[in-house]
Parts: C-alpha cells; sequence; structure tokens
C-alpha cells in the first residue's frame, strides 16, 4: 500500500489497515496522548489517543524519518553497549 492510497481512506479503512498491515514498533507519551508508532509499506503513521480515556484523537501520516526521533531518543540502548 502507498502512503498516497492510505491517506485518502476513511477513518475505518485506515484503522483496518493499521490492524492488517501494520508493523508495531513502539509506544511514547507526548502530554495527555499516548501515541503508537506503525509501520506500513515503507511510512509510518502514529495513532494519538487519549491516554486515560482510551479515546482516538488523530492520525499522522508520514514518510519523513526525522520524525522518528521522539522515539529514538527515548531508546535505551545501555544492553547493546554492554554485548560488546
Amino acid at each position: 500500500m502507498k502512503m498516497k492510497e492510505f491517506k485518502v481512506l476513511q477513518i475505518t479503512d485506515q484503522m483496518h489497515a493499521i490492524e492488517t498491515k501494520g508493523v508495531f514498533l513502539d509506544r511514547r507519551s507526548e502530554g495527555p496522548y499516548s501515541i503508537a508508532l506503525f509501520q506500513i509499506d515503507g511510512f509510518y503513521v502514529e495513532l494519538f489517543f487519549n491516554a486515560i480515556r482510551l479515546i482516538y484523537k488523530k492520525i499522522r501520516i508520514f514518510e519523513n524519518t526525522a520524525l522518528l526521533n521522539p522515539y529514538i531518543n527515548e531508546m535505551d540502548i545501555t544492553d547493546l553497549a554492554d554485548r560488546s
């Protein structure tokens, strides 16, 4: 699936595509939101939802890997360093 194709889907179809084609990568928090990161065929999808009420708020779709920095900055790689 191409990012253009995903963008034009209705929200229910986007959610289905995330569920069936998406690969869960990580989760982070930002203010009142919990944000789940998925990859689908070369692009990324962030699902923003209220962490307390578990209510969906928005989806952000992107290909720019610079937008992955919030996830990379939170990764703990100390175990990897201990292996060398």
